[in-house]
């Protein structure tokens, strides 16, 4: 039997450590828009590209007994970009190719990430997903640091329940 995810965003922010970022982040929001939408409002600058010198972290935790319970489930991800790019899961791909032309990436298909300022004012996304995931509040962590000396270049967090539906 197959599956189909919807996503409810509470909430989007800065990580805790904003103000130890190679360049902190301006913004970071997710609002709604509506039952099956949300908005995503982020003003960030990168000071060098994101490409094969980088890495993507995605911390998941899982609100159990009271408290955020780390769920060691991606590995970190040399040349992020890439990795989405070779990614067999086609919505994934398509949404990081429409939010990178929405924030301003010429050519977001052909990897890395260059340097400079990248700003989106409540974009909308879809937050229904048929990809396998657990139902659940969950908070997620996106990192993107250099593997060289492990300075965070971009940290947002999330907080969302899934809730699992059959097709």
């Amino acid at each position: 039997m197959r599956h189909k995810y919807v996503i409810d965003i509470e909430n989007g922010y800065l990580c805790p450590d904003n103000d130890q970022l190679e360049i902190p982040m301006r913004k970071f929001r997710v609002d709604r828009l509506n039952r099956t939408h949300r908005a995503v409002t982020m003003d960030f600058s990168l000071a060098q590209p994101i490409d094969d010198t980088a890495e993507s972290v995605l911390k998941i935790e899982r609100w159990a007994d009271g408290a955020w319970v780390n769920m060691p489930v991606f590995p970190n991800q040399r040349d992020p970009c890439t990795k989405v790019m070779e990614c067999r899961i086609q919505s994934i791909v398509d949404m990081y190719v429409t939010l990178g032309k929405a924030i301003g990436i010429k050519h977001p298909e052909q990897c890395g990430i260059p340097a400079g300022n990248y700003s989106v004012n409540r974009y909308p996304i879809d937050i229904s997903s048929e990809i396998p995931f657990w139902g659940g509040r969950f908070r997620t962590t996106l990192i993107f640091r250099r593997i060289a000396t492990n300075k965070k270049a971009f940290c947002a967090q999330c907080v969302m329940n899934v809730v699992e539906k059959p097709v």
